[in-house]
């Protein structure tokens, strides 16, 4: 039986890829992302703010409203396909830790992306 190979960031940026191509498989990504988030607020804490602004980058670069580096767009990408897989690092179904991973690679991706997240929140508050 063949076994599942564990998602590593690596991979979920070379996903990202496919997603970013393909733009048309990002809302069903995002939509999944935002349930799953729902579901494990309590576990998302720490990130969920990042978290939160990541989708929102995402989908106003989708909808061509915001025009963020495409690096910035695969990296928030890729942290949300990390979240979305269950099958990470530390797995979803480990008791208490299976989140940890996530919310450090979120936190990861955020902080690489300071001046991307500023920039967006700035465009945001123009728009309210």
């Amino acid at each position: 039986m063949p076994t599942k190979r564990v998602l590593t960031f690596e991979r979920a940026m070379t996903r990202a890829q496919s997603y970013v191509g393909h733009k048309e498989k990002l809302p069903w990504l995002l939509d999944k992302a935002t349930g799953k988030a729902e579901q494990h607020y309590e576990s998302l804490l720490a990130s969920w703010e990042s978290f939160q602004l990541f989708i929102r980058l995402i989908r106003c670069w989708l909808a061509g409203t915001y025009p963020a580096p495409v690096q910035s767009i695969l990296m928030a990408v890729g942290a949300v396909i990390y979240f979305v897989s269950s099958f990470d690092l530390i797995p979803d179904a480990v008791p208490v830790l299976g989140f940890v991973d996530d919310v450090c690679l979120i936190n990861s991706a955020a902080r690489a992306n300071l001046r991307v997240i500023s920039s967006f929140r700035n465009w945001e508050v123009s728009f309210r």
